[in-house]
């Protein structure tokens, strides 16, 4: 359940979504993140040049403090995200269109970078990517900064160590600062799991909710609270038998962390195994890939290829990374095409009407040849120094012509490759992500024409549903586990069946136990997911017989909603 809110006694109980696992108890720490507008106000000739220099002043400050933000960080995908707002600042388009407010328009350096920044933000706002959609609360963060500096207005984090922050959305610069001063945990009346916010939290383990409504109506009435960041719940004023029950479930989720580690086989209770992979972006989340131990990587995200000091990394560069990620964790690699819409990573994007159903995946590649053919060189490069390992994805196909068209561009890239002197591996397989329900719905014709297929729970449910997932008015219309989306997969599942070609899930539903069940009863036995999720599965799926889950795909499938499937899930643990 999401977006509830319970009465018990006098403690109250709010749910959102799990954003960043752990417990937390402690003091609540408010933040009132309402952004005051700026009004224009007019300046005379003479002052331009003195608001030109503030603007610069402002800059500099703002990106040292990004710099050494970023060197005491440890955890690289943390100093990425700084890094990004970095570049931001120093974008030579900002400081362009504030020159111009001031210059032509004669307004105040204040209201210029307040005005440049909205302009910005709203063209964010049209993108159909949803890693573009989290990049606007960096730039309503670096907006307001600069703002406060060219008015020599700094604030200073107040929150004293063990408190637990409540507020409607933070920035990651933000709430490094707050666990500098070591806070205990964040709650969030906005995001998702994939914000920011949440990664920030995750890497830097702090408990975390996010999506969670009303937090701050019940925080402004409270002095302490209690978190679960795995469950998603947070306590307002928790009596003492609820803080001895989240002590006791912080102790049993290290005592399960322990025991998961040491639990070595990957196989069903009766022995039928499976295979749990990684959804991974960041060459840092390597590092934690021991802990979980995935058997390989069932989705490498190159989004981040995208947004270095450059629009895009080097051929170079791209080949460097890829290796990395083949060296850190063993096993199969299925590395996916860059999946995003708009203008390739630039904070200036297109607008479209309907992005969710425009400019994306596929679509932009085959537009943009070059972007595309640079990405397969370097992937089929380092696939010949590990052969048999490397599987490329194609993301946000919908009309099988699309997929002739890449296969296309694959081949040539290869006779590139091998005119050009560079060992390549001849066979590496070509498959596509099942996320639109055209395909699933031709999943039998689709299969004919690919090596393997990947289901992406995330968009096949936005699609499926008519549900914008990043749309909090409608969250809960996002049902994962919907007996319309299981239908879309045991449908893909019997055709790639048919075609004797492998299948395997991406998507959110995968890291789910309800969902993981389902699939694996529905016949798909390979599942992708955070890295997180691994130990939790793997003890789920070990602790049943293939027939148990079986059963349970079959009566989910008969089913005619989410709350039904969410029930039967329940009595099917109990059993």
């Amino acid at each position: 359940m999401m977006n509830e809110m319970s009465e018990s006694k006098e403690s109250l109980l709010i749910t959102g979504q799990a954003g960043s696992r752990g417990i937390a108890v402690g003091d609540i720490y408010v933040i009132d993140t309402t952004i005051a507008t700026v009004s224009p106000r007019q300046i005379e000739e003479d002052a331009v040049i003195l608001h030109k220099q503030r603007f610069q002043n402002a800059k500099k400050e703002l990106t040292d403090e990004l710099v050494q933000m970023g060197r005491e960080l440890n955890d690289r995908n943390s100093a990425d995200i700084i890094e990004a707002q970095q570049q931001i600042v120093e974008d030579p388009e900002v400081e362009k269109k504030v020159y111009q407010i001031i210059e032509k328009k004669r307004l105040s350096v204040d209201f210029a970078v307040y005005q440049t920044f909205c302009e910005f933000i709203e063209r964010l706002k049209e993108s159909g990517s949803e890693l573009f959609r989290q990049r606007i609360i960096d730039l309503e963060d670096i907006r307001d900064r600069l703002v406060r500096l060219v008015c020599d207005k700094r604030e200073e984090q107040k929150a004293k160590e063990g408190s637990i922050i409540v507020t409607k959305e933070m920035s990651p610069t933000d709430l490094i600062s707050y666990y500098e001063n070591g806070i205990a945990g964040l709650v969030m009346e906005k995001g998702g799991v994939t914000s920011h916010a949440a990664i920030i939290a995750q890497s830097l383990g702090i408990p975390c909710v996010v999506s969670s409504k009303n937090a701050l109506k019940a925080a402004s009435e409270a002095k302490n609270a209690a978190i679960d960041g795995e469950l998603g719940e947070v306590v307002f004023d928790p009596d003492s038998d609820t803080i001895l029950r989240y002590r006791a479930r912080q102790k049993a989720l290290a005592a399960d962390a322990l025991q998961l580690k040491q639990q070595a086989e990957f196989e069903t209770r009766d022995g039928f195994p499976f295979r749990l992979l990684a959804n991974v972006e960041f060459e840092e989340e390597i590092d934690k890939a021991v802990e979980s131990s995935p058997q390989g990587v069932g989705l490498l995200r190159t989004e981040s290829l995208l947004f270095g000091r450059r629009f895009q990394k080097s051929f170079e560069e791209q080949v460097a990374f890829y290796t990395k990620m083949l060296k850190g964790i063993e096993g199969p690699a299925t590395i996916r095409l860059f999946d995003v819409g708009g203008d390739k990573g630039s904070i200036r994007t297109n607008k479209e009407a309907n992005p969710f159903l425009g400019w994306r995946g596929i679509r932009m590649l085959l537009d943009e040849r070059e972007m595309l053919r640079k990405q397969l060189r370097a992937i089929l490069k380092v696939a010949g120094s590990y052969p048999g390992r490397v599987k490329i994805l194609v993301p946000m196909v919908s009309v099988i012509e699309e997929v002739g068209e890449i296969r296309k561009e694959m081949e040539q890239a290869q006779s590139d490759l091998l005119a050009g002197g560079i060992n390549i591996d001849e066979s590496v397989p070509l498959g596509l992500m099942v996320e639109v329900p055209s395909v699933a719905l031709s999943a039998f014709e689709f299969a004919r024409e690919v090596d393997f297929f990947s289901i992406g729970t995330n968009d096949l449910t936005q699609y499926t549903l008519a549900v914008d997932r990043g749309n909090e008015d409608i969250c809960t219309l996002f049902q994962h586990y919907n007996p319309a989306v299981l239908k879309l997969i045991d449908m893909t599942h019997k055709a790639a069946r048919e075609a004797d070609i492998e299948v395997s899930v991406c998507g959110e539903l995968a890291g789910l136990e309800i969902g993981a069940a389902c699939i694996f009863g529905l016949g798909i036995h390979e599942l992708s997911m955070n890295l997180h999720s691994i130990p939790r599965i793997k003890k789920l799926l070990s602790s049943y017989k293939k027939t148990d889950f079986e059963a349970l795909g079959q009566d989910a499938l008969r089913l005619t909603s989410a709350k039904e499937v969410q029930e039967l899930f329940n009595d099917w643990k109990k059993r």
